[in-house]
């Protein structure tokens, strides 16, 4: 069998970790059996579809490297299909028109919830045979009225109900549009889906939908229901993929090794590139059991990934945070080999780019404490000899500005602590940044010694202040 997957979002909103890890899921398991990821966009509620989500779709899918085959399909845009094989279906028994109100349903779910303890219809069309012409309703399947149902499930295992619990569920709308119900097994069956792997939540559909494949004389796919994500908060403002991606500054290869981890297991293996999940990930290997989301945890994973990545890719995912801080560095080996210093000390893509903005832009202050307990009077002398000295130099590198200050340090008669820490207030403006010797070699010599120049005038001004 060749696997043919599918991601099936609806664009009512942002995309959040579930849907995230379920077009993943969808997408590893395609790819690791050399199969096809299809992308398919659930757009039939008309008022809450927007053009604007369906971008946040296809640039969330982007930016997480979720390829998919083939064209994308969109529900909407399918609506002669639904209509017409829900028509079959009324031809064939297997479906009705239902032309009770709104406020009829009302009173006869309330009666059936105290006669037979759950609200549901009471299926007062269902043998009146109505025509097109019965006014406003809508199309209901006509489900088994007894017996066991049951479907084995990839994660779950065997899931058993019976139809006595189920309901004459809504194929088709007052407005002709789909339901989910519905048009979620016409695709499937139409798109030759040989799996469909979603979320849990989900599992109490299937029964209903298994019965609507029977009655359309097609064989269901199979089914995996991988588990909840407990735990995810609306902190500031909600869990999106674009909140952990912006404002966190997560690596896509730290976001997904993550939440594939959160419902997916392959030994006692913590950090997996893309590549191993792909080679490893099939659906006897997803969890039964919920996983619960630890922002701390994602947040150490994407540092190891910090780590791993490429240079020339953590190139591409820092220079958008660059861009926010009004920059655009060249990528060059010297940017190249400045993203090597920072992302062994950052926590995130964005803290590279803004630990960092000191290389390209002069620091319009320094920090109030460092300045209050390192820039005193006594260094004025010993910047201004440094920044002499580190123009003078003949030969750029880190071994002579090293030199440069074990002879300034001789001449003061000071202790290397002593310059160190003022020389690294004065080129960054904080007193947290990577060795001095470091950064000055990436400032430069002329940049290096005026910003050592400045702050020994800072010093003399504050002083006569």
């Amino acid at each position: 069998m060749t696997v043919r997957v599918r991601f099936a979002p609806s664009p009512t909103g942002f995309m959040h970790l579930g849907n995230a890890r379920t077009a993943l899921f969808n997408w590893l398991f395609a790819r690791h059996h050399g199969g096809t990821f299809l992308l398919r966009i659930e757009d039939t509620d008309r008022e809450r579809s927007t053009e604007a989500a369906v971008q946040v779709i296809f640039d969330s899918l982007k930016w997480l490297g979720l390829d998919w085959d083939e064209e994308v399909l969109f529900q909407s845009q399918r609506l002669p299909l639904y209509h017409g094989i829900a028509e079959e279906l009324i031809a064939k028994g297997a479906a009705y028109r239902c032309n009770c109100t709104r406020e009829a349903l009302e009173i006869k779910k309330e009666e059936m919830r105290l006669r037979v303890g759950r609200s549901c219809y009471d299926r007062t069309c269902r043998d009146k045979n109505l025509g097109p012409d019965c006014g406003e309703h809508v199309v209901r399947f006509k489900m088994p009225l007894e017996g066991p149902t049951s479907f084995d499930d990839c994660v779950q295992g065997c899931i058993n109900k019976n139809y006595e619990e189920l309901d004459d569920f809504v194929m088709l709308r007052t407005d002709g549009m789909p339901t989910y119900q519905f048009a979620v097994v016409v695709d499937d069956r139409a798109m030759a889906i040989t799996h469909v792997i979603r979320g849990v939540d989900h599992i109490d559909n299937t029964h209903e939908q298994v019965a609507l494949y029977q009655a359309l004389g097609a064989t269901p796919p199979r089914f995996a229901h991988a588990p909840r994500i407990l735990g995810l908060s609306k902190r500031k403002g909600s869990p999106s993929l674009e909140y952990y991606r912006d404002a966190m500054g997560l690596s896509p290869e730290g976001l997904i090794n993550y939440i594939v981890r959160l419902g997916w297991s392959s030994g006692d293996q913590e950090i997996f590139s893309v590549a191993e999940i792909v080679e490893r990930f099939d659906l006897p290997g997803v969890n039964r059991a919920n996983g619960n989301f630890d922002e701390v945890k994602l947040a150490w994973v994407n540092e190891q990934h910090l780590r791993l990545i490429p240079i020339e890719r953590l190139a591409t995912l820092t220079l958008p945070f660059y861009a926010e801080l009004g920059l655009s560095p060249e990528v060059n080996p010297w940017f190249l080999k400045l993203l090597e210093l920072m992302r062994v000390r950052a926590h995130d893509l964005r803290e590279i780019a803004t630990a960092s903005r000191f290389f390209f832009v002069e620091p319009e202050s320094y920090d109030p404490e460092a300045a209050k307990k390192h820039l005193s009077a006594p260094l004025i002398a010993p910047l201004e000899d440094l920044a002499t000295a580190i123009e003078s130099l003949d030969a750029w590198t880190e071994e002579a500005i090293q030199a440069v200050f074990a002879q300034v340090c001789a001449a003061h008669g000071l202790k290397l602590g002593k310059i160190a820490q003022p020389a690294r207030i004065a080129m960054t403006g904080v007193a947290q940044a990577p060795g001095i010797y470091e950064i000055a070699w990436f400032l430069g010599p002329k940049t290096t010694a005026a910003r050592l120049r400045r702050a020994a005038q800072w010093i003399s001004a504050s002083a006569n202040a």
